[in-house]
């Protein structure tokens, strides 16, 4: 049962950061992007948004079709439902966007590195 609520915990963990890569996604400006020589907007956010679709929305209807505290535990477990290769694709998608596309555009932002 530990393994379980371990895998719960990352589970919510991981949606929260998708949401949170998704919303920052959509609060650059455009330019950012191709001024820190990524992808366009519109495809990080496709990304980003499929990656919250996925760690988010997919475990939050397994919770409403069932509202227990099992039926949560059993929707964020990510590794062991049966759409992991999802949630890796997803948490994959969201990692990339928050080490190596965000920092980027944040600075490009900015005008430059702040050193």
């Amino acid at each position: 049962m530990l393994d379980r609520l371990v895998l719960c915990v990352i589970g919510i963990v991981v949606a929260a950061c998708s949401g949170y890569a998704f919303v920052h996604a959509v609060r650059q400006r455009a330019d950012a992007f191709q001024a820190a020589s990524k992808l366009t907007k519109n495809a990080w956010l496709g990304i980003t948004g499929a990656a919250a679709l996925f760690l988010l929305i997919i475990p939050i209807f397994g919770v409403i079709s069932s509202p227990s505290l099992l039926g949560v535990v059993a929707s964020f477990q990510g590794l062991r439902s049966e759409l992991t290769l999802f949630w890796l694709a997803g948490t994959v998608a969201m990692l990339v966007y928050l080490v190596d596309v965000r920092p980027a555009v944040v600075a490009a932002s900015r005008g430059g590195n702040s050193w």
